[in-house]
């Protein structure tokens, strides 16, 4: 093969960076809006996902506090109708006289305010007196 010289250039004279950098501008050019909205609509997303994360937090916070007031409303609701059992067993058999009656009325009376440790006692009491009474009979 034959190589002929002439006075053409091969190469353009813009260089080569200029024109990748046009190119690159270009596609810039046309990609950037697609990005911008894309990114912004995630932004958005997961602003409002956080925020229902924290809405739900707090929600499940004021509902656990609500089922512990019900459940320690429950035990005590629960202790104060085992005791009343138990005192219904005294009084049937007898293990509590007419003058005790009074006094046991009274303190049935203030269940309401007495404090879940008290009730408690008085329950653990009434099992002990049961106890004793049927193991000598």
């Amino acid at each position: 093969m034959r190589i002929i010289e002439t006075e053409i250039n091969d190469i353009p004279e813009v260089s080569n960076i200029e024109s990748k950098l046009n190119l690159s501008n270009k596609i810039i050019e046309y990609v950037q809006p697609i990005f911008d909205l894309r990114y912004s609509q995630l932004v958005k997303e997961i602003k409002n996902l956080k925020e229902n994360v924290e809405n739900k937090r707090v929600k499940i916070n004021k509902e656990k506090i609500e089922l512990e007031n019900l459940v320690k409303d429950f035990s005590k609701k629960d202790k104060e109708s085992q005791l009343l059992h138990k005192i219904g067993l005294l009084i049937q058999t007898g293990l509590i006289q007419e003058n005790m009656k009074n006094e046991m009325s009274v303190m049935l009376q203030s269940f309401e305010h007495m404090s879940e440790d008290k009730i408690t006692n008085y329950l653990n009491e009434a099992i002990r007196i049961l106890g004793q009474k049927f193991a000598k009979t």
